[in-house]
């Protein structure tokens, strides 16, 4: 089986936090589709649409949720998108996770070592990216979990 991912739901699922946090609305399947350029990658329109559909059907049962509700008619049409949850910000990187920041660190400190003409200064902040990036990884993660879970 062939993932859809990457290839599909990621891009769906981007387009959405993206356009969101734009327009403050959710775009509908067809924009999507637009936003996405899928119409020029297909034969027929309707290919386009079934792909974000399909799409917008595996992003709704993701647990904890990508948005907050999918706007369905009678015959289980999807017809509207609800807003994207913070789960689905945290995924496509608009919002940092304690991890993704902790790497972030780690990797400013490597950049501030090679960048530095002291040797004590440049073997102290390399010993101090190992020591993050180590063991301290965990700590710092921790740290930051903290800290954001405390400003929000």
């Amino acid at each position: 089986m062939q993932s859809t991912w990457e290839g599909r739901d990621l891009p769906v699922l981007e387009c959405i936090v993206d356009y969101y946090d734009q327009f403050g609305v959710s775009p509908d399947p067809t924009d999507i589709a637009y936003i996405l350029g899928w119409y020029e990658q297909v034969d027929d329109d309707d290919d386009a649409d079934e792909d974000v559909l399909r799409a917008l059907r595996a992003l709704e049962h993701e647990q904890p949720s990508f948005l907050t509700e999918l706007q369905k008619t009678a015959s289980d049409e999807i017809v509207g998108i609800g807003a994207p949850t913070g789960h689905a910000r945290r995924t496509v990187g608009a919002w940092p996770t304690p991890e993704y920041l902790a790497d972030r660190i780690v990797a400013a400190l490597n950049e501030a070592a090679e960048a530095e003409s002291d040797p004590e200064t440049k073997s102290r902040l390399k010993r101090a990216a190992e020591a993050v990036g180590g063991v301290g990884k965990s700590v710092l993660t921790g740290v930051l979990t903290h800290v954001i879970t405390q400003g929000m």
